[in-house]
């Protein structure tokens, strides 16, 4: 069924308006991601400067104190991390591959 002219215009108004809110939206969810970033950072922060401070005032007291773990990441993190560098393996490996 073909459209007519003014049923075109109605669909093409309804894409271009769907097609901002879609640009709007990616926008908006990039701002988010952003701040959420910015928000681990200074709390990565914080706790860097907390642990500082635990630790010296347990030096002075002459308590032992846990050692913290290796990393800072927090686990999902990590582990996008070491998928990124897998996968950075793999395809140097596949180039390799292809050279030979």
């Amino acid at each position: 069924m073909a459209l007519n002219k003014e049923q075109e215009e109605i669909y093409k108004k309804a894409m271009n308006e769907a097609k901002k809110e879609l640009d709007s939206a990616e926008s908006k969810m990039q701002e988010e991601i952003q701040k959420a970033r910015q928000k681990l950072a200074d709390l990565q922060e914080s706790k860097k400067h907390y642990r500082q401070i635990y630790e010296g005032t347990a030096l002075l007291l002459g308590v032992e104190v846990e050692p913290e773990e290796e990393s800072e990441l927090p686990q999902a993190e990590q582990a996008t991390e070491e998928k990124k560098e897998k996968e950075g393996e793999d395809d140097s490996d596949k180039a390799e591959a292809a050279q030979a």
